[in-house]
């Protein structure tokens, strides 16, 4: 589909030098851009040690999402099912304001374990926060000192 010499393709996967207009033609087969294919290249050229342990990561990575994602799930559920309890049994027994303290007792509470789990969910103050926080920091000190 290349119109490129079987030599040409055999040099490329072995990962020898190969000229612009090669690449050209590879990329345009596989529909993907010049700097695409050269990382794919590079990454081919690494040896097999390598490359495990790149796979490893990605791996240990999308554990980390997946478990990021079940734990956002669960916050979901367990915020509905305190709303629901809530409204269906707590609401209810209001008796026109006879019974409001214990209520906003129970709605406070609730809250609070709602909040408190949203925080270890979400990590307003984890890792990204943190490396956001000294780039900032990393990069006033710089504007200081070049001044």
């Amino acid at each position: 589909m290349s119109s490129l010499n079987v030599r040409t393709i055999q040099r490329v996967e072995k990962g020898d030098n190969v000229g612009v207009e090669t690449l050209k033609s590879l990329a345009a087969v596989f529909e993907i851009s010049i700097d695409e294919l050269k990382r794919v290249i590079e990454s081919e050229k690494q040896p097999k040690a390598q490359r495990k342990v790149d796979k490893e990561d990605n791996d240990a990575e999308l554990a980390n999402i997946l478990e990021k994602v079940k734990s956002i799930r669960y916050f979901y559920a367990f915020t509905a099912f305190l709303a629901a309890n809530f409204l269906l049994f707590m609401l209810p027994n209001y008796n026109g304001g006879e019974n409001l303290g214990p209520l906003i007792a129970v709605f406070v509470s609730f809250s609070a374990m709602i909040i408190g789990y949203a925080v270890y969910v979400f990590q307003p103050f984890g890792k990204e926060w943190e490396k956001h926080k000294v780039s900032q920091l990393l990069k006033k000190q710089r504007d200081i000192d070049s001044k």
